[in-house]
């Protein structure tokens, strides 16, 4: 415990956090949860709107539930020759869409080195890495050609991106002409009190999230359309995954708070009480 106390201080004290030092040296290869029956770590929040309760073990059927939602939005065919997940964590998504969808190609790109290992060997051990591969690399600078790909799908990784309007500018390069993006993500809110300041603040610093991906879910919006997207389909899902999130959050053992960084735990209050959203969309470049 003492040197996971050590590496919370020195976490907390430093400058330039990245995500890929919060997922690699805070939540390793467990993650926010374990599934002890299936031996795979959740990363993503959940969608819970027709999860009946919050308890430990339905944080892998809600995380399911969102891979449904994203990849049925998305529309995979056979045809498509190319289909990319950005920030795609331990590759669970990946596999559920390969799984479930018509796809002969998916490359998943991830800025952690763990869960891109862990994510190659889990593709590998499932029969998928004919058909998969996951790479280390920055979603603001993808290295795939432009015009190269058919469908993108991202879970829950955009806020971390420096920025999210530059991730958005190389999605409209790397994508083909009425290729698509389907997107879910959490959205930090603009702070309106001092008190929401400081807890945002704790946010950004925890979880690696740039000041200038804070804003509202209206602005969200305008961004992609700025960026050059066309909106499809778009909808607001805070009821769905931040409200239930955070009431699983509060139903986990104290004694959780331990095993992953007790000081990043608590650190990380901001994000149970800062005002949060999320949003889920399907865009088309013209």
């Amino acid at each position: 415990m003492f040197n996971s106390f050590i590496k919370a201080v020195n976490f907390l004290r430093a400058n330039g956090n990245t995500a890929a030092l919060v997922y690699d040296d805070m939540l390793g290869e467990t993650g926010l949860a374990f599934d002890k029956k299936t031996n795979i770590p959740s990363v993503n929040m959940g969608y819970w709107k027709h999860i009946d309760d919050t308890k430990s073990d339905k944080i892998h059927q809600a995380n399911r539930a969102m891979f449904r939602l994203v990849s049925e939005a998305a529309s995979f065919s056979e045809n498509d020759e190319k289909v990319v997940d950005i920030g795609c964590g331990f590759a669970t998504n990946m596999k559920y869409c390969l799984d479930n969808h018509k796809i002969n190609n998916i490359v998943g790109l991830n800025i952690s080195p763990i869960q891109t290992a862990w994510a190659n060997r889990y593709l590998h051990q499932e029969g998928h890495s004919a058909k998969a591969i996951v790479i280390l690399g920055s979603a603001t600078s993808m290295p795939f050609a432009d015009a190269s790909v058919d469908k993108m799908i991202s879970i829950e990784a955009a806020f971390h991106f420096e920025t999210r309007e530059l991730f958005l500018k190389e999605v409209m390069r790397v994508l083909k002409p009425g290729g698509i993006l389907s997107l879910a993500d959490l959205i930090i809110c603009k702070p309106r009190s001092s008190m929401q300041k400081l807890l945002v603040k704790s946010i950004m610093k925890t979880l690696s999230v740039p000041g200038e991906n804070v804003y509202d879910y209206d602005d969200y919006v305008l961004l992609m359309q700025k960026c050059g997207l066309e909106i499809l389909e778009v909808e607001q899902l805070k009821n769905e995954v931040t409200i239930p999130f955070r009431k699983w959050c509060r139903k986990r053992p104290v004694a959780l708070l331990f095993k992953y960084n007790f000081l990043w735990s608590i650190a990380s209050i901001g994000f149970m009480f800062a005002k949060l959203d999320y949003i889920r969309v399907l865009a088309r470049k013209k």
